[in-house]
Formats: structure tokens, C-alpha cells, sequence
């Protein structure tokens, strides 16, 4: 009983409370899970009956738990893909992480995991983001991390997402109610359902859920600034 459209070329923004199935919503758009009920639409067609590769050529998804492989840096924002090492640095310049991989011992050739290199949770973001970079699918499904509090390391992710979401169809879970004030549309879920949508403006000015969130939100950033 979940039904949205999302338009293409925009920026939609899910929230809600712990729970409220804003990650389960994303996995079934990705097709990472099929629905029992209903049917997930791009353009218009069942993504069911599209190719799994050609599906996935289309979808760049970016979880809060970025996997990144046993391997080289080049290895894992190139990811499978013929790109150049120029490339790969354009993308990376682009995720605004090029500076930090230039500086580890062995740069592009430094090995990331168990026997190399570890590497924050906000610069594994942005390696992530680079991949999408790389990757240019039109359709972008970002999962916007709660951990990486720190001001340099959230600075550099809203850099990077100016690049990366340039021209796309773009949904992301928000925590951080601050960074999708200007999004195109919030789609509020609770309890599985979406309570309401809007604009923030519009949300606000409701006082509904979101409403009750925004405040909430204000208060608590007040609050840790007076610390």
C-alpha cells in the first residue's frame, strides 16, 4: 500500500523513523529485492522484466556500508569496469578524494583491506561516490551516512554529491535533515507507510510528522553547537 512516483531528473529525499521503511524501499526500486505485491516501474516497465545488467547499468546505489575489496584503490573505484587510470582519477578529483589516495604510500597502487591500508568511514564513502562517478548511471540511490560527523568529512561528501548528482534521478535516505532542505520532493515514512510529502517548505508549514522532526532536528543541532 506504498505508491510514489519519482520524476526523472530530480532530487527525492526519503525520511522517517528508524524502521520506517526507507531502506526497504530502496533496496526493492534497486532490485535487490523483489516485491510480493504491486510492482516497482522505470519508465514505465516492470523492472522485473528488465535484464538484471541492463538494470543495474541504469542504478548507482551508495549504502552507509560501503564495501570495498581486498585490492588496489585503482582496483576499487574501477571496479570491473575498463576505465583508465586517468579516468579513475577524474572521478576521484570529482568524489574530492584524489588528494588523500595521492598521499597514501603507494597512491592508486596502495591496497586497501586486511593487508593494506585502512581507510575512515567517510573516505570510503567517497570511494564509493567515485565509483558512481565512474560508473554515470542515471539513476542514483544514496544512503547518506550518520557516522561521519566530522566537519572536513561531511564538507567533502556534499562536494562530492554536487558532482555526482549533476543531471541525475536521485534518491537518498536522509538523516541529516539539513543537507535535503532544497530537494525536489520528501517522501516521509512511517511505520512502513508514507505519512506525507512534500516540499520542506510545505512540510513545515503542515506540522506533521516531518514537522515534528524538523523541530526536533533544529533543537538538538542548536543544542550541540552551544557545546
Amino acid at each position: 500500500n506504498v505508491s510514489l512516483s519519482i520524476p526523472e531528473n530530480t532530487i527525492t529525499a526519503f525520511v522517517g523513523p528508524s524502521g520506517g521503511g526507507k531502506s526497504t524501499i530502496t533496496k526493492l526500486i534497486a532490485g535487490f529485492w523483489d516485491v510480493t505485491d504491486g510492482a516497482v516501474k522505470l519508465d514505465g516497465t516492470d523492472i522485473r522484466k528488465i535484464p538484471l545488467s541492463q538494470l543495474m547499468d541504469q542504478i548507482a546505489y551508495i549504502s552507509q556500508d560501503n564495501y570495498l575489496f581486498d585490492e588496489t584503490v585503482l582496483e576499487n573505484i574501477r571496479m570491473g569496469t575498463n576505465a583508465s587510470e586517468e579516468e579513475v582519477r577524474q572521478a576521484a578529483r570529482a568524489a574530492q578524494i584524489d588528494d588523500f589516495i595521492m598521499g597514501l604510500p603507494k597512491g592508486y597502487q596502495t591496497r586497501i583491506g586486511d593487508e593494506g591500508v585502512k581507510l575512515s568511514g567517510g573516505q570510503q564513502q567517497r570511494i564509493s561516490i567515485a565509483r558512481a562517478i565512474l560508473k554515470d548511471a542515471p539513476i542514483v540511490v544514496f544512503d547518506e551516512a550518520t557516522s561521519y560527523s566530522d566537519i572536513e568529512n561531511e564538507h567533502k561528501i556534499q562536494l562530492a554529491l554536487q558532482n555526482l548528482l549533476k543531471g541525475k534521478t536521485t534518491i537518498m535516505i536522509a538523516h541529516r535533515l539539513h543537507t535535503i532542505r532544497d530537494a525536489d520532493k520528501i517522501v516521509v515514512f512511517q511505520d512502513g507507510t508514507v505519512a506525507e510529502q512534500g516540499t520542506h517548505q510545505e512540510l513545515v508549514k503542515k506540522g506533521g510528522v516531518y514537522g515534528r522532526m524538523w523541530e526536533i532536528y533544529t533543537q538538538a543541532t542548536i543544542g550541540k553547537e552551544a557545546v
